[in-house]
């Protein structure tokens, strides 16, 4: 089994419900085991600014899935659930699930990346993971979840993030 996080987010509809679906349904295949989830926080959209605010949470699973079988379910799952494909990056969203991190490799391919590229510049994955499992040392970047997250917060406002749930 593989130890992976996963990084949910929506901000279309009903958020709570989204998220709750779309744990229900990753969970639901033989190949993953639920581990653990986060609470669930209301950020502020970082690129494109003109939208409603994100719900985002981290869930652990472990699967026998390969990294790249693992991405092409959950890609199928955001589908299903009506997120639109575009070539345009950061528009809302019904869910988005990112693959953060798979046991303790680094994968760089055209269509996956893992740990994920952007992460230590994301308060709202950082965060949540933190809640599960703040001494997870992220591949490639060699550093705990809990390090990178204090030298995030170092950097940028607390207030940006809220814990709702």
């Amino acid at each position: 089994m593989n130890r992976v996080f996963l990084s949910l987010g929506s901000n279309i509809i009903d958020e709570l419900t989204n998220l709750s679906i779309s744990i229900d349904k990753i969970i639901k295949h033989k190949k993953i085991n639920f581990i653990s989830k986060s609470k669930i926080y209301i950020s502020s959209p970082m690129y494109n600014t003109n939208q409603r605010d994100f719900y985002n949470m981290v869930i652990e699973i472990e699967t026998t899935f390969l990294p790249k079988k693992l991405l092409n379910y959950l890609k199928g799952i955001e589908k299903k659930m009506g997120r639109e494909t575009t070539k345009k990056r950061n528009l809302p969203r019904i869910i988005d699930i990112d693959i953060l991190s798979y046991s303790d490799h680094s994968i760089l391919t055209e269509t996956l990346i893992i740990p994920h590229e952007k992460l230590e510049e994301r308060l709202f994955v950082l965060k949540p993971w933190n809640d599960i499992d703040p001494e997870f040392l992220v591949p490639k970047i060699n550093k705990k979840v809990k390090q990178i997250l204090k030298n995030l917060i170092s950097c940028k406002k607390k207030d940006l993030i809220r814990e709702i749930a």
